[in-house]
């Protein structure tokens, strides 16, 4: 009796069910023997690897995930050990704050409190500018122990000119007890911005910068000059006015400072110019500029006359260089001799008006032998003996071709 196998539809429709379910264990088991050999160590099939590789865009493992992990298919990344986000780089350390000076109302105000006082004192006395360039000096001194104090007297109205005509207090009133208050070793005076102003001249007024304008002004200032030396106020530094941002006042300023450096070499005195450093290439206005650091900084504020305080210290770099010179050398405080001219006014130091010091800085001694003082014939003879007979010439003492040892006197000059 045969039997005969009975194909219905639903039997045909499941067959290929069964097939792909076992084609897919069957891969299943493949993929989970490749993967058991790779993480055993196994270098595996060349196509296993290739299929098992992650994606491009899945980072590498960090160094801290364990790669003897069974789990870990792919090298050591693994959904089970994600990988830790980097450490972040230690922020920049930010330099370390400017110190900031101190300024001193007095010298006893300066030497209160502590153990080492300063021996010497600066005075800066004037109008609003001397007030941040006191400040600047401050904060240029304030890194030595040697340095000097410094001790500011400054308003932003005070002037030069007479009480009745100035639009501030008067100097010349303030001078005697700023100078015994601070005891200076030098006086910075920083006048002439607030002295454009027109001067009464009997019953007329004489506009700024004039002929007549100067002459007085200069009067004026010169009176100030006196009353600081006969207070004893040391080496006394004018300083120059620095540029503003309008174009009309600081051509004004720039025609006073050859007022001021004129009156201050008749009286002695050390002027001192800062424009060059607060102009560009072009000689104009300039808001940045290099700093005292060496770094291109702001300079100036926005209203274009005062400084910022990058602006403040190198306006006292200029300043902060001749007081270093002045308080170094005691002997450059007066004039050569300390003599006044018939004036009552100390003349302008030199280096060409004081033969002794040119001297001291040459190697020479301190009173050196005058030079001789040799004939017109003698050199006429002594050129033609050149030109006809070819003799050379005869050596002359200190000489390049005076090889004589020991130096020798000089020769007593030949009788006309």
């Amino acid at each position: 009796m045969s039997m005969a196998v009975r194909m219905t539809p639903m039997s045909l429709t499941c067959a290929p069910r069964t097939v792909a379910r076992a084609a897919r264990k069957a891969l299943a088991c493949v993929v989970l023997a490749c993967a058991v050999t790779l993480s055993a160590g196994g270098d595996g099939p060349a196509w296993a690897q290739d299929v098992l590789r992650p994606p491009g865009m899945v980072p590498r493992p960090p160094a801290n995930v364990p790669q003897n992990n069974p789990f870990n298919l792919f090298g050591g990344w693994t959904l089970f050990n994600p990988q830790k986000p980097p450490e972040q780089a230690p922020a920049p350390k930010k330099p370390p704050p400017e110190p900031d000076g101190v300024v001193y109302d007095s010298a006893d105000a300066a030497a209160q409190g502590k153990k080492q006082a300063p021996e010497k004192f600066v005075l800066v006395i004037g109008d609003g500018l001397g007030t941040q360039l006191a400040q600047g000096l401050a904060d240029l001194y304030v890194t030595g122990r040697a340095n000097p104090a410094v001790v500011a007297r400054t308003d932003d109205d005070l002037g030069v000119l007479p009480p009745e005509q100035a639009a501030g207090p008067e100097l010349m009133t303030r001078i005697p007890e700023a100078v015994t208050a601070s005891r200076p070793s030098a006086t910075l005076l920083v006048v002439g911005s607030n002295d454009l102003r027109p001067l009464r001249d009997g019953d007329q007024m004489v506009e700024p910068l004039t002929d007549r304008w100067n002459e007085l002004y200069g009067r004026r200032l010169d009176e100030v000059l006196a009353a600081l030396r006969q207070r004893g106020a040391g080496s006394i530094v004018v300083v120059g006015t620095a540029p503003v941002q309008n174009t009309a006042t600081s051509a004004s300023y720039e025609k006073l400072n050859d007022l001021l450096r004129t009156h201050a070499a008749r009286a002695g005195a050390t002027f001192v110019p800062v424009w060059d450093g607060f102009v560009d290439e072009e000689g104009k206005y300039a808001v940045f500029g290099a700093a005292v650091d060496g770094q291109r900084r702001r300079l100036r504020t926005n209203d274009g006359m005062k400084f910022t305080k990058a602006g403040g210290r190198k306006l006292a770099f200029f300043t902060q260089k001749e007081v270093t010179r002045l308080l170094s050398d005691p002997a450059k405080t007066d004039g050569p001799g300390g003599q006044p001219l018939p004036d009552g006014t100390l003349p302008a130091q030199s280096l060409s008006d004081s033969p002794r010091r040119a001297s001291i800085l040459a190697g020479g001694s301190a009173a050196p032998a005058p030079s001789p003082v040799v004939p017109v014939s003698a050199l006429a003879g002594e050129s033609s003996r050149v030109l006809k007979d070819g003799s050379p010439l005869a050596p002359v003492m200190g000489r390049a071709d005076d090889h004589s040892w020991p130096p020798r006197a000089p020769a007593a000059p030949a009788a006309p």
